[in-house]
């Protein structure tokens, strides 16, 4: 889904955050304003998915989400996580199950400011769990202190 025009999100971003409910999802890919939809979906407490997919490249697209809490939105399992430019913001607010195993992860941003929010949390406070492949490109490199991997974890 990608909305890159504020109309295209309009209607749907006026619902009550966890109200749409969409049960289990296989592979969800947002970009930009579509991206906001995420706080308005409510996912199946057993979520696997295969495949999440963010995209941000406008800081507005970002504002709404960055106000939640921290872990407050449930992704459930994920075994491919891609966030490019401002969605990487996104991950501390992102709930993965805890027994999660990802196989790959994916994390670009060229600016410093796609990170600012993420630098400023402690060390090891965002968990991902294990992870086999992890692709940190450009400034996202400097996020990697803040990654609570599993302590049992084997990257390839």
């Amino acid at each position: 889904m990608s909305g890159y025009d504020p109309e295209h999100t309009d209607e749907i971003l006026k619902e009550e955050n966890n109200s749409i409910w969409v049960g289990k999802v296989k592979k969800l890919d947002l970009h930009e304003y579509a991206v906001g939809i995420l706080l308005k979906l409510k996912l199946h407490e057993e979520n696997e998915m295969e495949e999440l997919e963010l995209d941000i490249d406008y800081p507005e697209n970002v504002i709404e989400i960055l106000k939640e809490e921290n872990n407050s939105i449930w992704v459930g399992k994920v075994k491919k996580l891609y966030l490019s430019h401002y969605a990487v913001e996104i991950l501390p607010k992102l709930r993965i199950y805890g027994e999660n195993v990802v196989e790959e992860s994916f994390l670009d941003a060229y600016d410093h400011k796609h990170v600012a929010e993420i630098l400023k949390t402690e060390n090891n406070s965002i968990w991902v769990g294990k992870v086999k492949t992890l692709e940190l490109r450009a400034c996202v490199i400097q996020i990697l202190p803040k990654l609570g991997i599993s302590e049992e974890n084997v990257m390839e």
